[in-house]
């Protein structure tokens, strides 16, 4: 009931939006990103396509800043992202925000979604067959928020935006351009660098990149 009653709100406030420009001879804007994922999300948060939602808390779609130029882009939810619904905010999400905040890259310039939106049991790896079925959700989500950087991380999510079976370790560090000119830059994920310490320097170095390709976009 009270996302019916948000979405309808929303609708409200677009359709007043769109009049006031009319009236001031401004264009109506075309689209509301914020509006489209949470329309999106209504369409998808009881998807029964795979297995996973008989184990599922909650289906984690995603969070930020629906006009971010920058999308964090993960493998799958955690034990703590399925009870909250959110994604990460386990062990891998507080070092991948804490390293965000101490490299400087500001909560509003970015969103953070995963390739598959309910946690596999016990957190084993998603499947083939699981990423084909959600896989296309994630690319409606980039669709719509359309970021100028995209950050990988991990081999799942790195892999199937690449197109490629190379390995994340061969992969990271690097900087490709997508057909639409978006930037896609692969690290390694935060969960495996808290297994792996000495991977965490790699992992800094390359969200560094990150934020040096933000920096270019926002000074030009």
């Amino acid at each position: 009931m009270e996302k019916t009653f948000y979405l309808e709100y929303l609708e409200i406030i677009r359709d007043f939006k769109n009049y006031l420009e009319k009236r001031m001879g401004r264009k109506p804007s075309a689209n509301n990103k914020a509006l489209l994922l949470e329309k999106f999300y209504e369409e998808i948060k009881n998807c029964q396509k795979c297995s996973l939602y008989r184990t599922r808390t909650n289906l984690v779609f995603g969070e930020g800043n629906p006009e971010a130029i920058l999308m964090f882009v993960g493998e799958a939810p955690g034990k703590e992202e399925d009870l909250q619904g959110r994604p990460f905010v386990g062990a891998a999400g507080k070092l991948l925000r804490e390293t965000i905040k101490n490299l400087g890259i500001p909560e509003d310039k970015f969103y953070i979604a995963n390739i598959l939106k309910c946690r596999p049991p016990g957190n084993r790896n998603p499947r083939p067959e699981e990423i084909a079925r959600c896989l296309p959700y994630l690319k409606k989500q980039i669709q719509i928020i359309n970021p100028k950087i995209i950050c990988t991380l991990g081999k799942f999510s790195t892999q199937n935006l690449l197109n490629t079976t190379r390995g994340i370790t061969y992969l990271r560090g690097q900087k490709f351009t997508l057909p639409n000119n978006t930037i896609l830059l692969p690290t390694l994920h935060p969960a495996a660098c808290i297994y792996k310490p000495y991977w965490r320097e790699q992992f800094i170095m390359d969200l560094k990149m990150v934020k040096e390709e933000i920096d270019k976009i926002t000074k030009t």
